[in-house]
């Protein structure tokens, strides 16, 4: 029987700030599988067997799915995306699982510039590892746009542009906040333009619930930073071709450290699932991949070289090994 993905788990005095990232346990021959969350699409990364393939599918007209619109996307996964059902196999995802506790924002306001405790984690150890490597390293940083909370994600979807798709992903995930109309819950939320994608995400980590994979949150631009070795990176915003030009030597780098083979990425969207994948599977390799855990938030994946691994765990603490998504 292949073993399922374990993490470490921390300590209630561990939840505080001494807390460090604990190793995941993968099994060598496990499927990972790298997914981008778009608005209209998902792209995979599916690395199985030394080999990585994309795969596309589309969320548009999910709507008008007879049965509930996750149910049907877990049906749509599984058809391109077998390797997810198996036992053993993971999942990092370029969105997060939920979104921000209110109470979480209050209670971290004080501490920290970001509304999230695996955020102000993640920007923790990037200043750690930046602070240790030998030479100046102005590529390696960490630019986070917020998670909104539930109630953003609600105006969001009472937005008229909204798709129809990620509406009623909305009216699932959130039926006691769609249901109640009032004034607040009628205005716009701002930055919708860069988060809104979430709403799929969330119904994704749903949909995947059923089979026993391990989720991870992740996110394509770090890992890129993590492993350009010093090399910049070009912002998306320069366009497709300069942005791939950067992006895809990187990731050649990555799958051959993997031992993986296959089609290079064609679009900016398998690229960012690509990473996701290649960069789990050659920390898979090395004993190097981390998580991030945070109560109410999720599990954040942090896929690191052997040198930069070093600053951040201390072998010393004894761990306590159990499933990831147990909660």
């Amino acid at each position: 029987m292949i073993p399922t993905a374990q993490i470490a788990r921390m300590s209630a005095s561990e939840a505080t700030c001494g807390w460090r990232p604990r190793a995941i346990a993968l099994a060598p021959d496990a499927p990972i599988v790298g997914i981008d969350v778009g608005e209209n699409a998902l792209d995979f990364a599916v690395a199985d067997s030394h080999w990585m393939r994309f795969e596309r599918m589309g969320l548009t007209g999910l709507e008008n799915s007879p049965c509930q619109a996750i149910a049907e996307l877990a049906r749509r996964i599984v058809a391109i995306a077998p390797e997810l059902t198996r036992n053993g196999a993971i999942v990092l995802i370029d969105s997060p699982r939920y979104p921000r506790s209110d109470a979480a924002r209050a209670r971290n306001a004080a501490k920290s510039s970001y509304t999230r405790l695996i955020d102000a984690r993640l920007a923790t150890f990037v200043r750690l590892i930046r602070a240790a490597r030998a030479k100046s390293n102005p590529s390696l940083g960490l630019w986070l746009f917020p998670t909104p909370p539930s109630a953003e994600f609600v105006r969001y979807a009472r937005d008229p542009s909204c798709p129809p798709h990620l509406v009623r992903f909305a009216h699932e995930l959130f039926p006691q906040y769609m249901e109640k109309r009032d004034h607040e819950s009628e205005k716009s939320g701002t930055g919708r333009i860069f988060t809104r994608f979430m709403i799929g995400g969330f119904a994704l980590y749903r949909a995947l619930s059923q089979w026993p994979v391990a989720c991870f949150e992740g996110y394509p631009d770090l890992y890129f930073r993590l492993h350009a070795d010093g090399a910049s990176i070009t912002p998306k915003r320069a366009g497709r071709r300069r942005a791939m030009e950067t992006r895809v030597p990187i990731l050649t780098a990555m799958m051959c450290e993997s031992g993986l083979t296959g089609s290079a990425p064609t679009t900016l969207d398998q690229a960012d699932a690509a990473i996701l994948a290649a960069s789990a599977c050659a920390a898979r390799r090395s004993g190097t991949l981390f998580a991030i855990e945070a109560p109410s938030e999720g599990v954040f994946a942090l896929p690191l070289a052997r040198a930069d691994a070093r600053y951040l765990v201390d072998s010393s603490t004894p761990v306590d090994f159990g499933m990831i998504n147990e909660r």
